[in-house]
């Protein structure tokens, strides 16, 4: 874990996707593999990008580091046609559980041993671009340390899910 975990550094992450999303979302926590890295939380956003869709993000992922991903951290987006909130949950489970041990690059696949959401056979999941335009390609979580503006660079990588068979 980086030690960045802050509540104003959760707040400014949710103000930044409901300011892209125009949504308020639902927030539910994840349990982690270990305690110690800190929290992981889906952060769902229902009718985005438009009506019968759902939109979820992770938030925790970005607390762990690897040397690969550089100055910056990594946090997962789903976008998928449902109602199922339990869909906009799978990014932030799969964070949960991989989370220190998965470098979650694009191109990668990721399986489980059993279907994400029940009553689908998909059970496993691609990493490419994000669905959503976040306007960017980073998105800044940084404060102000000693009256100086702190870099927090977040790139979202796009979870779409497969099955295994893909």
């Amino acid at each position: 874990m980086t030690g960045h975990d802050t509540v104003d550094r959760f707040d400014r992450y949710c103000e930044l996707l409901d300011s892209l999303t125009g949504v308020k979302p639902v927030i539910s926590d994840v349990e982690p593999r270990v305690a110690k890295d800190g929290p992981v939380r889906a952060i769902s956003y229902i009718g985005t990008p438009k009506s019968g869709y759902i939109t979820g993000f992770t938030y925790g992922l970005s607390l762990s580091s690897r040397p690969d991903w550089g100055s910056k951290g990594r946090e997962l987006s789903i976008t998928i046609r449902s109602g199922d909130v339990k869909w906009s949950q799978v990014p932030a489970r799969v964070a949960a559980a991989l989370r220190g041990i998965c470098p979650f690059d694009p191109g990668q696949v990721l399986g489980y041993k059993v279907p994400y959401v029940q009553g689908s056979s998909m059970n496993s999941i691609a990493l490419a671009k994000p669905v959503l335009d976040l306007g960017s390609e980073l998105l800044d979580l940084g404060g102000v340390e000693g009256g100086a503006k702190v870099l927090d660079l977040i790139e979202i990588i796009g979870a779409y899910p497969i099955h295994s068979s893909e």
